[in-house]
Order: structure tokens, then sequence, then C-alpha cells
């Protein structure tokens, strides 16, 4: 499943809350593309509580605080990863990572520019909620992969994040995966997302599946590992299931600019926003 070497595809997860299996998604999602052959890229964008080198036991050479300064370039502080994919750590616990302005977006922007052809696929494990660094990197994506459980207060904040990033940031396509339910509550948590989004709002959301709660999955993640076959066969079955669901879906051409238009069309739409707060303000 091969993507054009000069166009990588650009898949961004996110959630409307923490603790909902988000980054677990974005590294077994690349870990699985690494398998099928394709060269991956994942991005930690949880900026400042930056998990994935953290989840796959590996040590980071640097943060990207190092990258916006102009201290180091990406291809400093890519680590790969023993399942055959290469992360690019954010950083823990850096408080300027949280909020990025113009000029440092489009330090980032150049540098991912410079290493695009590199790659296959681009994953960016975005932060939880609806801040400006999170807008900024899903809009920047070809595509989104909206996790959620069918916890209330999970699926009222994907719908907010998905509102904003339709109406601000002018995404209209969502992949949808609810985690920690059975296959009945699953569709059902979809479904009242459907509901309310399809009333209030112009987009189109597709449900790629679920994955059950599993202690399997629990104990894969703390022991900082991925979830393997050999230990959780029919857990393993069902991510993988999911997985081959989302990397199945046909690419947005309509966003098929390269990864040069999509992080070029995300700094523009946050300049914009920041001059209409600014307006607004004065």
């Amino acid at each position: 499943m091969s993507v054009g070497k000069e166009v990588p595809r650009v898949i961004a997860i996110c959630s409307g809350k923490g603790g909902v299996g988000k980054t677990f998604f974005s590294v077994h999602l690349a870990e699985y593309a690494a398998k099928r052959g394709q060269r991956v890229l994942l991005l930690d964008a949880d900026l400042g509580l930056a998990n994935v080198d953290v989840m796959l036991g590996i040590s980071p050479k640097g943060s990207l605080l190092e990258l916006v300064r102009g201290e180091k370039g990406l291809s400093d502080l890519i680590v790969p990863a023993r399942a055959g994919f290469d992360v690019l750590p954010g950083g823990s616990g850096l408080y300027e990572l949280t909020a990025l302005d113009a000029e440092q977006q489009q330090v980032m922007m150049d540098e991912m520019r410079r290493i695009s052809s590199d790659y296959d696929l681009v994953l960016i494990d975005a932060a939880a909620g609806i801040g400006d660094n999170v807008l900024y990197f899903v809009s920047a994506s070809e595509s989104a992969l909206v996790v959620l459980t069918p916890d209330p207060t999970s699926l009222t904040d994907a719908y907010a994040l998905i509102k904003v990033l339709s109406r601000q940031r002018n995404m209209r396509r969502f992949m949808v995966v609810v985690n920690q339910a059975e296959v009945f509550d699953a569709q059902v948590a979809f479904k009242r997302l459907l509901s309310v989004a399809d009333r209030y709002l112009d987009v189109h959301l597709d449900y790629v599946g679920n994955l059950p709660h599993s202690p399997d999955v629990r104990e894969a993640v703390q022991g900082q590992k991925l979830l393997s076959a050999q230990d959780a066969p029919v857990m393993r079955q069902t991510l993988d299931m999911v997985l081959t669901n989302i990397l199945a879906r046909e690419r947005d051409m309509t966003r098929n600019g390269g990864l040069q238009f999509f992080w070029e069309h995300s700094l523009n739409e946050g300049m914009n926003v920041d001059a209409n707060v600014q307006e607004k303000s004065s």
C-alpha cells in the first residue's frame, strides 16, 4: 500500500480529551504501516507532555524546543524505533512548546518540508483537546483520526474538537475509532456522535472500528511494548482490523498538495486566527 514518494500521506491522531488511547493507536498504526513496507515518521505533537518515547521505551536525542530555537535540525532529533519506523519526540515538561508562535511554526514547517520526501506516511500524535497547537497540527494533515470512548465526556469533547476543526480550519472528513468498548457500545457511541454532527456540522464521519477494553492493552502500555500477536492474539487481531481499515481508506485528494501545502495552509490559518483575535480586541 505504498504511496507516492513526493507526496507522503499525513494522518493526525487526535482526541477531545486525554486518557482515551490516542497514543496507543498512533504507535501501533506506525508499526503496522512499517511492517507493510511503508517508510513511516511518527511525530509526537503532544508538545510539553510528550509520551511516545516513553511508550516505546526509546531515549530522545533532544526536544523540538531545540528545533524551533534553531539549535538542531529534525535529522538530529529523529530516533529509529525497534518496530521499524522513525520517531520525532516532542518534549515533556517544556512549557515553551505548548504555545508555538508563527515564527516557530515556520521553522518546523521548513524542516518538515525538507525531510518529507524520505517518508511515505507521516503520523502526527496530537495533544488532546482544542488548543492552538492541536488545531495547527491536525489542520496540517491530509486526514484526521479521532479517538474516543463511549464515556459521555469523551463524546462531548470529541464533538467539540470536530466542530472547531470544521469551522475554524475547514476540515470536513474525519475517521473515528471507539476505544475501550465492545462492538455494540462502540456503534451506539458513534451513532450518537454522528447524529449531533449531522444536525449541526457540515462534516463526514467515517467509522473505522472499535477496540474492546482489555488487560492485555494495559499490560503492553505498562511494559512499554507494543501489543503482540504472541501475547494477545485476539486483541491483536481486532486491532489489526481497525488499522487495516484506516490505511485502506482513500486519500482525501482535495487536501492533497503535499506536506508543504499542509503545513503552509495550517500556518496561514493560524496567522489569520491571530489577526482576527487582535482585530476584535483592538
